[in-house]
């Protein structure tokens, strides 16, 4: 399974988590989370933070311009069809991954698609008319995993919710992935016997 290892640790998520902002009265409401090993959702106490894996598909697109040809790698998010350029090649790895892992929704043609019409919009709006590539055929599709982590707490007595985090960049993704987040758990649970 190819797959990128994530830089952001458990207690770096957390302090994230946690860090102090309006919604909860600048660190003054809520409970400290507890770092969880158990794999069985019995055994877990809300609030606490767990590392899942959503799928990409890495897509390599074949251009040509008036310099030549070339290739271009994108990546298609598997739930939403999130679209970006792909440029962290050195970092995929192989091998098997600890964690709850997602099928991808959306099939591969369809990700091939969506990956040929995102790449020609984003050349498309490019400021310069000279010497802009364009895009010919799909080299091939390869899925990848990315690392988020997900928070669990509960917003009111009784009502659950989560919040994500890239672990990757460290950052806070936008609403399409934690969306895709909560459709990859709601497909989980439908196909589970």
């Amino acid at each position: 399974m190819k797959f990128i290892k994530p830089r952001t640790s458990e207690s770096a998520a957390m302090r994230f988590f946690q860090r102090r902002r309006p919604g909860n009265l600048w660190g003054l409401l809520g409970r400290r989370s507890r770092r969880t090993n158990s794999s069985t959702s019995k055994e877990r106490r809300v609030p606490f933070a767990e590392l899942v894996w959503l799928p990409y598909y890495i897509i390599p697109v074949k251009v040509s311009s008036r310099r030549g040809e070339g290739e271009i790698t994108v990546s298609v998010e598997g739930y939403s069809g999130a679209f970006a350029v792909f440029e962290m090649h050195a970092d995929v790895v192989e091998g098997d991954i600890e964690g709850e892992t997602f099928p991808p929704k959306l099939a591969a043609q369809d990700a091939a698609r969506i990956a040929r019409k995102q790449l020609l919009a984003t050349i498309m709006r490019q400021r310069s008319n000279r010497n802009k590539p364009a895009p010919e055929e799909v080299l091939g599709v390869d899925l990848l995993h990315w690392p988020i982590w997900v928070y669990y707490y509960e917003r009111r007595p009784g009502r659950l919710d989560i919040r994500v985090l890239d672990a990757v960049t460290g950052s806070k993704p936008g609403p399409r992935i934690r969306a895709s987040i909560l459709a990859a758990f709601t497909a989980a649970k439908e196909n589970a016997p």
